[in-house]
């Protein structure tokens, strides 16, 4: 019998269907599903893990943050536990029948290291010579049955350095976690996550919140005017741009206020071509996917899922050029239906398809594009939205340039010159597919050197300087990749991480009071965590861990004797680093005042993590109140005017937030259901 191993349930049910013709047949051992086959004329079973079925963790007795200090776990060795259990054992039973095994993850550090447990677990570190590799980057009928016909090895280079990051992520992470947790007393469900990637994107979501809350507007004018050709009315900005002195700007348009007619002392006309974007890459396929209302994580999600299904390429990748083997030509004439049509059609009449070329060039995955077509009612909204953007955008990278005319005119209004610009689409090109990339027009009228325009109107605006913008979250992910922070395939994952620890908030995001004081006091006493740097550093050492250029064991060690140098510096400042912490999370926990006895009404949180309210004497004041356990609570600083507790706001998904008294008691409202 033969065993293929898959990452996940769905891929491994799309795989048996594949390789036996969609003659499969389902078993069930508890939860977990077989899926029984005929390849090449043998018997063979197909099943899917849950990503990794194996964590990496400390022994237990490094578990009691009170005995343990968090020096100790720089150098702890850490062990693999079994995170899954039944499948675990699913695949133990079911590798002892197998006389081959064929391990079908995902083609990437991460999938190379599932499959390497698996392995492991089931069979021993030995049993190498009876296992074998499939590589795909779609889960598409050719592409597999032609990875199952070219099998390799596992790649234990690619797999060590996907656990040296483990490794890594876990010791960095555990130690700061309980350094910064003890020092300023925030343990059990209230613990104060850092970590190695976590942190220095944390870092640059608090130093832009810095620089917006710390901006100071600068006041500016411009002097603009409205001028009018026969019938047409066109918009013209006074050529010495923003006046930054106001007798300046006054004395201009004193000058210029009661004009009425102006020369046009210089016309130019050009026609230019706007080149179609690059393919898309895990970076730019969130960055675009973000402007469409998705959330990184969800970006991640709905692409994993249309990719298992067979929809789309594997959406992890750093590559932004099509391989020479991609069949270019029959995906578009497979897409050639629906809104598609005119676009498929047109690419198809080229004599030659030549697609646009990005920055980055991979030999691992391709870009991501279309695998098979579907439709939003196969799909559904959400999924439909996604697959969309990856079908327009792969046709956008085959269409032809967008061709444009742009007319630049100087006019001459008492001596001064004011300048007006049109633009025109001669022809859409590839914006008549990708509908996402938009341009403005601004038509002008016919015009020539030497007419005079008609002036209807001459102004003087005053403007102040705008605060930089929040990172979206595909702009953060975009930095992240700059700098070097994290991966293709956990950026997304770090971004979702601080939002579930309640570090960040809302979209685009910003910190909340406690990731505020987090980065603040680290960038005060331990920068070094704070920076990209380091952490950059340390991804270069995994890549050259994957070419086996660097062992596992050399970067682990370095990595061990960098943490413990900052630990050092903390340690200098280990009060300070709590009591600052401490006094700024105490501010955000305030929800307001105690009817009772006047003091302040604190957000706490119960060993078992529920949350709840009370009052800051306790327990020499008694006073307390319940809270929904889901959902977003806000705190409006209000009093009830029947029972003088604190006014809230219950936010719930596909509702008006709603004001009520916190008091469950109180005559004048109840909290609603699911409170308390």
């Amino acid at each position: 019998m033969r065993l293929i191993i898959c990452e996940k349930d769905n891929a491994a049910k799309r795989i048996a269907s594949i390789l036996s013709g969609n003659s499969f047949r389902t078993e069930h051992r508890g939860r977990v599903s077989i899926y029984d086959l005929v390849w090449e004329g043998e018997k063979t079973r197909c099943m899917g893990l849950r990503g990794h079925i194996l964590n990496m963790d400390f022994p237990e007795k490094y578990n009691s943050w009170s005995e343990v200090p968090p020096r100790e776990l720089i150098n702890a060795e850490p062990m693999r536990k079994v995170s899954a259990p039944s499948i675990a054992k699913v695949l133990k039973d079911l590798s002892k029948e197998a006389s081959k095994i064929y391990i079908a993850t995902d083609f990437d550090r991460e999938g190379e290291l599932i499959g390497r447990e698996a392995v492991d677990h089931a069979l021993g570190p030995d049993a190498v010579p009876s296992v074998f590799r499939a590589h795909f980057s779609s889960l598409t009928e050719p592409e597999v049955r032609h990875s199952f016909s070219n099998l390799t090895r596992l790649n234990t280079a690619l797999a060590s350095a996907a656990e040296t990051r483990q490794v890594l992520d876990l010791i960095w992470g555990a130690t700061l976690t309980r350094f910064i947790s003890l020092a300023s007393n925030r343990l059990w469900q209230d613990f104060l996550s850092v970590g190695r990637v976590q942190s220095p994107t944390l870092a640059l979501i608090v130093d832009k919140e810095r620089e917006i809350r710390e901006f100071k507007p600068q006041p500016y004018w411009r002097i603009e005017a409205i001028f009018r050709k026969e019938d047409v009315q066109f918009p013209g900005n006074h050529s010495g741009g923003d006046i930054w002195k106001e007798d300046e700007a006054l004395s201009l348009y004193e000058k210029l206020k009661d004009e009425k007619r102006g020369k046009v002392v210089d016309l130019v006309r050009k026609q230019r071509a706007d080149k179609p974007p690059a393919p898309f890459n895990t970076t730019e396929l969130i960055r675009a996917a973000n402007t469409l209302g998705m959330s990184a994580a969800r970006i991640m999600a709905v692409a994993e899922d249309l990719y298992t299904r067979g929809y789309i390429s594997y959406p992890r990748t750093d590559n932004t050029v099509y391989p020479k083997g991609l069949d270019i030509g029959s995906l578009v004439t497979m897409l050639r239906q629906g809104n598609y049509r005119t676009a498929c059609d047109h690419i198809l009449s080229k004599e030659r398809i030549t697609p646009t070329r990005g920055s980055k060039e991979t030999t691992d995955h391709p870009p991501v594009y279309p695998t098979n077509y579907a439709t939003p009612q196969e799909l559904g909204h959400e999924k439909f939205k996604l697959y969309d953007l990856v079908v327009r955008r792969f046709l956008a990278t085959l269409h032809d340039p967008t061709k444009l005319e742009t007319t630049q005119v100087r006019i001459d209004v008492s001596g001064e010159i004011f300048n007006s610009s049109g633009q025109v689409v001669l022809d859409p090109g590839y914006r008549s597919i990708y509908t996402f990339s938009r341009v403005s027009e601004n038509v002008l009228p016919k015009l020539s050197r030497g007419d005079e325009v008609l002036i209807e109107d001459i102004q003087l605006q005053s403007k102040e300087t705008k605060p930089p913008k929040r990172f979206s979250q595909g702009g953060l992910v975009q930095e992240m990749e700059r700098l070097g922070l994290g991966t293709k395939s956990t950026r997304h994952e770090t971004l979702q991480k601080l939002y579930t620890r309640r570090f960040i908030e809302d979209d685009p995001p910003r910190p909340t009071h406690s990731g505020d004081a987090l980065i603040t006091t680290l960038e005060r006493h331990a920068r070094t965590i704070t920076l990209p740097d380091m952490t950059a550093r340390l991804e270069e050492d995994m890549e050259k861990i994957s070419t086996s250029s660097l062992t596992k064991e050399a970067v682990i060690e370095e990595s061990r004797e960098m943490l413990a140098r900052i630990l050092d510096e903390m340690e200098e400042h280990r009060e300070q680093i709590g009591k600052e912490i401490s006094d700024a999370l105490l501010e955000q926990d305030v929800v307001g005042k105690c009817p009772r006895c006047s003091n302040d009404l604190l957000l706490v949180r119960s060993r078992r993590g529920k949350r709840y309210v009370r009052c800051s004497m306790h327990p020499g004041c008694s006073k307390s109140y319940p809270l929904p356990q889901k959902g977003k609570v806000g705190y409006t600083e209000k009093a009830c005017d029947v029972c003088r507790s604190p006014i809230i706001t219950i936010y719930r998904k596909g509702r008006k937030p709603m004001d009520v008294c916190i008091n469950p008691d109180c005559p004048s409202k109840t909290l609603p259901e699911g409170g308390g």
